[in-house]
């Protein structure tokens, strides 16, 4: 894999860590480039018949994921073939045969949320932020429903989607997207450590299987979800108005320097 995002096995045991601190592990195209073919890798281990039975996902730096690079969206029109790879992450994180456990600390905002809500079981620090602000940039956060709803009841999913505000750690334990909350990074680090080795020697065809009639209950068996939700993400942010609202955005952060 590429320095952006690093791939690394400890027997049934994956980690990805993302590794773009400087710009808070932002999802630029170079992003996906490093993602995609990561997470082909694990699909393939386990279809060749070593499977891998846990994947734990992190970030370097101060953050888990901040969202969407805004330089790419601005200047090269990338925000369409963001949602579609954005969506294409979350349904594989998904279908994975593995148990996906999110360690989040710092933002996980927008696009870095919508990972996280892919994600079957999610740790936090103290510092973990969550939400989709985005609405200022005129883009829809519907990619992520597919995967937002069966995480947290409906009307939390709603506050968090149509709100534009971000929760804390807290907040988002008692909705549900969060469901162990830690006193420090160290902490964190440390129970999802335990945690990974715990499920590890667990059945790798249950957990499959397990995995795989979830899916079926809440839908996200199903492409019609994720394609219908991503395809309206983009209309949105395909319009005129989306792209000088993106720009807006970016001028005025750099102005602030």
């Amino acid at each position: 894999m590429t320095d952006l995002c690093h791939l690394q096995f400890d027997g049934p045991i994956a980690t990805i860590t993302f590794a773009d601190p400087d710009r808070r592990n932002a999802l630029s195209a170079a992003m996906f480039d490093a993602l995609e073919p990561a997470l082909a890798s694990l699909e393939t281990a386990t279809a060749s018949g070593d499977p891998c039975r846990v994947l734990r996902l992190r970030g370097e730096g101060s953050a888990f994921c901040a969202g969407f690079d805004l330089d790419a969206m601005a200047d090269d029109g990338l925000l369409p073939s963001f949602l579609e790879r954005l969506g294409g992450v979350c349904r594989r994180l998904r279908r994975l045969d593995a148990v996906v456990v999110a360690e989040v600390h710092g933002p996980a905002v927008a696009g870095g949320c919508a990972i996280v809500s892919a994600c079957d079981i999610v740790h936090a620090g103290p510092d973990a932020r969550f939400g989709y602000p985005v609405h200022r940039l005129g883009i829809s956060p519907a990619v992520s429903i597919p995967t937002l709803m069966p995480a947290i009841e409906s009307g939390g999913a709603r506050h968090l989607m149509l709100g534009g505000d971000l929760i804390d750690a807290r907040t988002a334990r008692r909705f549900g997207l969060v469901h162990e909350v830690h006193e420090s990074r160290e902490t964190l680090t440390t129970a999802v450590g335990t945690m990974c080795r715990r499920l590890a020697d667990l059945d790798a065809v249950v957990i499959r299987e397990t995995k795989r009639f979830q899916n079926d209950l809440d839908g996200t068996a199903r492409d019609d979800a994720f394609i219908a939700t991503v395809a309206a993400s983009v209309a949105c942010g395909s319009s005129a108005e989306a792209i000088a609202m993106i720009g807006a955005v970016r001028d005025s952060l750099r102005a602030r320097g």
